[in-house]
């Protein structure tokens, strides 16, 4: 049975455009670490999985936790969010007809994106990074030779310049300028983003208003993009008491105490497409 470190190996020795996020130059496979030629060293734990912030120490957030990302995975599960995926893969696989590289912004646990690539058509190599060393370590559950998992900074991308076909965000943060340095001309960046609605039952049931960034996210994307195109997913879903407590588990509003009971939630998310 191939490890988690070997899916990464063959993933490193057949890859090109991964960089120091120290020095800018390539990186390459060396014993068990990544490195470069100005022998910056990047380990790579028996997950098959490495640090690649430009700085060795990583504060981990006390509400993004192990136990938010498991309780998340177990969410994302349970296919609340099928329309999005569906979406997305039919937006790929009309723009795309041959190998790409796919870079994943804030990839968490590695749940959303999964469901996505295991419906593509293409053959891909794929990059999926987060701030959060626990999310990147549950992440490698998904390790393979044409995937690759690493804790990475949105303001720093460890990857070359226009060397990414496609990039997906979903619900995360990223750096424009970061975005358009690794994509290649004709190359997508996907950014999906919550809707005023989004969860909001809730967002009601703990006393808090709807989500309200929804048009500065709009006017963001359309102020540093030329090509912005908007497609809507709007669902309301029933939704059982255990799939509450999951709920509730994995979002930063469970600090907050509920004041009353929901048997539905919706799912209302903005997917903008950008063409470079």
């Amino acid at each position: 049975m191939t490890s988690k470190f070997e899916y990464s190996k063959n993933f490193i020795e057949n890859d090109g455009i991964l960089i120091c996020p120290t020095c800018k130059k390539n990186l390459y496979f060396k014993e068990h670490s990544l490195v470069c030629e100005n022998s910056h060293n990047f380990n790579i734990s028996k997950k098959g999985i490495t640090n690649l912030v430009s700085h060795s120490y990583i504060k981990e957030s006390n509400i993004y936790n192990y136990d938010l990302f498991f309780n998340r995975r177990c969410f994302i599960q349970k296919m609340f969010y099928q329309k999005l995926y569906d979406k997305i893969i039919s937006i790929i696989n009309k723009h795309f007809d041959k190998n790409i590289n796919i870079l994943d912004l804030g990839c968490g646990e590695g749940a959303h994106t999964i469901n996505i690539l295991n419906n593509l058509k293409q053959n891909y190599k794929y990059y999926g990074f987060d701030y959060s060393k626990i999310a990147i370590q549950m992440a490698s559950d998904y390790n393979f030779n044409n995937r690759f998992y690493f804790v990475g900074d949105v303001n720093n991308i460890p990857i070359k310049d226009h060397s990414t076909h496609l990039i997906i965000d979903i619900l995360s943060p990223y750096n424009q300028l970061e975005v358009k340095r690794v994509l290649k001309k004709k190359g997508l960046f996907i950014k999906v983003s919550p809707g005023k609605d989004y969860l909001k039952e809730l967002r009601l049931a703990a006393g808090l208003s709807t989500y309200d960034k929804e048009i500065d996210v709009e006017q963001s994307l359309r102020k540093n993009f030329k090509e912005v195109r908007k497609e809507k997913i709007l669902i309301i879903c029933p939704i059982t008491n255990e799939d509450v407590m999951l709920l509730l588990k994995m979002s930063p509003i469970r600090s907050k105490k509920i004041l009353k009971k929901f048997n539905t939630i919706t799912i209302d998310l903005n997917i903008y497409i950008i063409k470079r």
